[in-house]
């Protein structure tokens, strides 16, 4: 039995240490504007700033834009402006601007929000997991599987939303994303779905490891282990 709960803790350990790895990662992904990127190899013609739109890369906070424009011997000159999304403009904002509407600002609040979510119940399944590695009790292996899981939730739902986000863009918002653009999922993104499967299966592993059992001998030296029984209180 000690063998068994020995290779328990340490394999909640290498998990934890998993999940660790995976909230960095999560706050790259959060802070980096790779998330989307477009290019139009010979460039999108804009009248309204007399340039070419030429590629563009984004994520959840900002996008930044490259355009160029040509000089009298047709070579380009290039210029990269970034900006941080406007998530709640002024209604004389939104009629002036042509790249937003109602549907695409609840796509980019919503994956925001979930964004920050995610990365707030990671911190409370990271305090559960630690003392579960302290005194691995089943009832907090239990608790900290559920929030494993829901942490796994939240980025599916973030991900999931930024998918719907950039189809609609290109259905519906052509100066957002042009039909024109061949668009493709940057790192940020895929770092995003790396957080997903880690916690997902750090739910599963901490869930199949709180089965309940008791101690063949209470005098075991297994300081740092406790029964994983309910204790009952009687008056």
């Amino acid at each position: 039995m000690a063998a068994q709960l020995e290779w328990e803790k340490k394999l909640l350990l290498g998990t934890t240490a998993g999940t660790v790895f995976a909230f960095l990662i999560q706050v790259v992904a959060l802070g980096t504007n790779h998330w989307l990127t477009f290019e139009i190899p010979n460039g999108l013609y804009v009248n309204k700033t007399g340039k070419y739109l030429y590629e563009s890369y984004s994520g959840l906070w900002r996008i930044c834009i490259t355009e160029f424009t040509k000089n009298s011997k047709g070579e380009r000159i290039y210029q990269e402006t970034c900006k941080d999304h406007n998530l709640f403009p002024t209604e004389m904002e939104l009629y002036h601007d042509h790249s937003l509407d109602m549907k695409i600002l609840d796509y980019m609040r919503t994956g925001t929000a979930f964004g920050i979510i995610a990365v707030t119940v990671m911190v409370i399944g990271h305090m559960f997991a630690f003392y579960a590695l302290r005194r691995p009790r089943y009832i907090v292996k239990r608790l900290t599987a559920l929030i494993h899981f829901m942490t796994a939730a939240c980025v599916l739902v973030e991900n999931e939303v930024f998918i719907r986000r950039t189809e609609y863009a290109k259905t519906k918002l052509p100066l957002r994303l042009p039909k024109e653009a061949d668009h493709s999922y940057g790192y940020s993104f895929v770092l995003s779905w790396i957080c997903f499967v880690i916690f997902l299966g750090a739910g599963c592993v901490f869930l199949f490891s709180s089965h309940k059992r008791k101690a063949d001998n209470l005098n075991e030296e297994l300081d740092d282990l406790e029964i994983d029984e309910p204790i009952a209180i009687r008056r």
